[in-house]
């Protein structure tokens, strides 16, 4: 129980200090800690990735930093991918983020953490132990919090193993803790990026993405006369198209959506389209006002230009779609 009393004050105190993160590299890494709370339960402890990383000897748990490294890329590595989010207020960005963008093939989805831990990615994970890890978190991190792990060699650290119980017990209530921080810097550094909270607490196992229900569809296609928003032409099947791109957004508002033959929406994938295509939108959305009026949506016209805007600074860049007609 003191044991559990004397972690806890310690994440208050890391809590009370986090208006002064200068990036998300604390509360990340504190997140990718938490993993070793699963050697407490032995079916978790089973399909742990990296637990031959930790070692348990004369009431410490050694953690190797490969074990921390895996996590810790996985996250970034995921929000670089989807929502394209600045980690620091570092002109250049986080140190870790531009690791990632070095090692990322931009036709494939993000590594798993099983495949970060494998054998042919131990460059990537020395990258990040030793450009990351060790520069810009451990040392900063015991300013927050001194007590909780010291540096046994070049490549471990270790912790009370009092603490695997307290991770394993109070696991969700501290993400929730370091996923809140994490959120309220993201906001100061993103501005007017929309739902930062949901992408940074987003599990990219799991399906997010809102379908727009079958009877708006079928709105929509006599809206557009069975016609694609973007190149004009009739389409027999369609594809439902996030004007501003779903990542950017992370919701499903009618407003934002257009009916887009399969080429359209194959190859304008994740940009926004370009201006006198979005004059379009707004011009459709002028004519079905009073069908957004009875779906209760915050349509703002205004607000939507400004949101367009945004994307373009904060996501998109200068690179638009329009279709070869």
């Amino acid at each position: 129980m003191t044991e559990s009393v004397e972690f806890a004050q310690m994440f208050n105190q890391f809590f009370k200090n986090s208006s002064r993160m200068a990036s998300t590299y604390k509360p990340i890494f504190l997140r990718s800690l938490l993993d070793i709370g699963a050697l407490a339960d032995p079916g978790q402890k089973e399909k742990l990735v990296g637990k031959d990383w930790l070692k348990i000897k004369d009431g410490k748990i050694f953690v190797n930093l490969n074990f921390i490294a895996i996590r810790f890329a996985k996250y970034y590595w995921d929000m670089e991918y989807s929502f394209r989010l600045r980690q620091s207020q570092d002109r250049q960005d986080a140190n870790i983020t531009r690791i990632v963008r070095s090692a990322h093939d931009s036709h494939k989805k993000p590594p798993t953490i099983r495949e970060l831990s494998g054998d042919d990615m131990e460059f990537f994970r020395k990258q990040v132990i030793t450009k990351s890890l060790k520069p810009e978190v451990l040392v900063h991190l015991q300013t927050d919090m001194a007590r909780l792990y010291k540096k046994t060699d070049s490549n471990t650290i270790s912790l009370d193993a009092d603490i695997i119980d307290f991770f394993h017990t109070y696991k969700t209530t501290i993400t929730y803790g370091l996923n809140y921080v994490t959120a309220k810097y993201l906001e100061k550094i993103n501005n007017n990026v929309p739902n930062i909270t949901r992408k940074v607490e987003h599990d990219p196992t799991k399906q997010t993405r809102k379908a727009l229900p079958s009877e708006i569809q079928l709105k929509m296609k006599n809206w557009q006369e069975s016609k694609c928003l973007y190149c004009k032409n009739e389409f027999e099947s369609h594809h439902v198209d996030h004007v501003i791109p779903f990542n950017f957004v992370f919701s499903t508002e009618p407003f934002n959506c257009v009916l887009a033959c399969q080429q359209c929406n194959c190859t304008k994938s994740d940009m926004l389209p370009d201006k006198s295509l979005f004059a379009d939108v707004l011009d459709r959305n002028n004519e079905i006002e009073s069908f957004l009026d009875e779906q209760k949506t915050t349509y703002d016209e205004d607000k939507y230009k400004i949101l367009f805007d945004t994307c373009v600074a904060e996501y998109n860049g200068n690179k638009f779609f329009k279709p070869e007609i």
